[in-house]
């Protein structure tokens, strides 16, 4: 008689941040099958908001020859063929690709974004076209025991989660990249919510209420933040930090050099300089950042530079905005618009990637590290670097929706996202005890 064959998930409701192990037993000797994972409520935080569309289908595979008995371990086994190699537990969670797109428009009212708390991945064993057996695992960001708040007033747009039990606790405020909304942001701050701290995602723009474009942005969204924070029963005010991501990290360092009241920033792939604005793809000729209604001082894109980049574009060259950025730190007088990171009162994380293809991270850190050096910095700083990883440093075990955006080495990529992540995680456990 046939024996059944089964899919084991340990354990089947899991946080992203952790591994799971999965095997497959009562196959034949030798039998080749698909197993494949396919989810269709999937928030993964490397894909742009053209990518997010609800019921939009996510997939992966490996192709796999079971031992002498009958029996796969997705940990210790390789696949013949997939969208992954190496043995790997955790390769169909982070190879997946859009299978479809069901695009749709980014949503502007907070009460419309949904928090993505969780997502299904259905995983099934196929042979010869026949579905063998099937099991679904939960993935959460948070669980029920994270509760949240909505604050919306007059330019000010931002998530606050915390545990029900309420206690005094060390609270990040979170901002993300490029595309200044709440999803990414409110994506990292669920998940240090659950890992025991306050955590406030704020959106800085992009979004109703608030600026439209990535210009003149009021630090006083920071500012309030943290006055907002310090009446909460459930912050430490003592223990307020900063995490910031790509622009985002540009923008809590800028935060961080003038309040005093942020103890710790982790700049993830961030610039040191203040760039200029854009008012959607143009320069405005403003500072990205304001304090007090004045620009910041800010380094310009230079118009011949971005002519020459629209001309290496047309020729077929790659990593144009990466070379533009690098153009106008050589050619201009960056000490003019130089982060004061000198002027932190607390801890600093810099996480950067040797081959990010956005803008150049690693000296962008290298050129901070060395100021705080030259200033005699009283606090501790720290900077982790990743040869392969591309621009998108994120979190362990999420997808990534092209293999350019990790500079097509998704081993790589996915151990730095591991590593930065666990660098991450420590350097906050020790801020929360000082």
């Amino acid at each position: 008689m046939d024996k059944e064959c089964l899919i084991e998930i340990n354990p089947t409701r899991s946080f992203i941040d952790e591994a799971v192990d999965i095997t497959i037993s009562g196959l034949q000797s030798n039998q080749n099958v698909v197993i494949r994972a396919v989810t269709s409520d999937y928030y993964c935080i490397n894909a742009g908001i053209s990518e997010q569309g609800q019921n939009s289908l996510w997939e992966s595979y490996g192709i796999f020859t079971a031992g002498h008995n009958g029996n796969i371990s997705l940990k210790k086994d390789s696949p013949v063929d997939g969208t992954y190699q190496a043995s790997d537990g955790m390769g169909l969670f982070y190879s997946m690709r859009l299978k479809h797109l069901n695009k749709s428009k980014p949503l502007k009212t907070l009460s419309d974004v949904s928090e993505n708390r969780s997502y299904h991945i259905c995983f099934t064993v196929e042979s010869q076209g026949k579905v063998l057996a099937s099991k679904e695992c939960i993935r959460q960001f948070c669980d029920e025991t994270i509760e949240s708040k909505a604050l919306v007033q007059k330019s000010y747009v931002a998530r606050y989660f915390t545990s029900r039990i309420v206690k005094k606790r060390p609270t990040i405020i979170v901002v993300s990249g490029s595309e200044g909304r709440i999803e990414k942001a409110q994506a990292i701050a669920e998940i240090l919510a659950q890992r025991g701290y306050s955590a406030l995602a704020v959106c800085y723009f992009g979004m109703k209420g608030i600026s439209s474009d990535l210009n003149q942005i009021p630090l006083e969204i920071i500012e309030n933040s943290i006055q907002w924070l310090k009446l909460q029963d459930s912050v430490d005010e003592n223990h307020i930090g900063i995490y910031g991501r790509s622009k985002g990290g540009e923008y809590a360092l800028a935060a961080a050099s003038i309040f005093n009241e942020l103890s710790c920033v982790i700049a993830n792939t961030p610039s040191c300089y203040v760039y200029e604005g854009l008012k959607g793809m143009m320069p405005s000729r403003h500072s990205s950042w304001t304090y007090g209604g004045q620009d910041l001082p800010f380094l310009k894109f230079s118009c011949p530079v971005m002519i020459k980049m629209l001309i290496k574009k047309v020729l077929g060259q790659k990593e144009l905005v990466r070379w533009m950025y690098q153009k106008i730190i050589t050619s201009a007088r960056t000490d003019k618009a130089d982060l004061e990171v000198e002027k932190i009162s607390g801890p600093i994380l810099f996480l950067s990637s040797a081959e990010d293809s956005i803008w150049p991270s690693f000296l962008h850190c290298e050129t901070a590290v060395k100021r705080l050096h030259e200033k005699n910095f009283r606090y501790d700083y720290k900077h982790c670097t990743y040869e392969k990883s591309g621009h998108m440093l994120t979190l362990p075990y999420q997808s990534i929706s092209s293999l350019k955006k990790c500079n097509g080495n998704m081993k790589e990529w996915q151990n730095a996202c591991l590593n930065s992540w666990k660098e991450t995680t420590d350097f906050l456990d020790m801020w929360s005890k000082s």
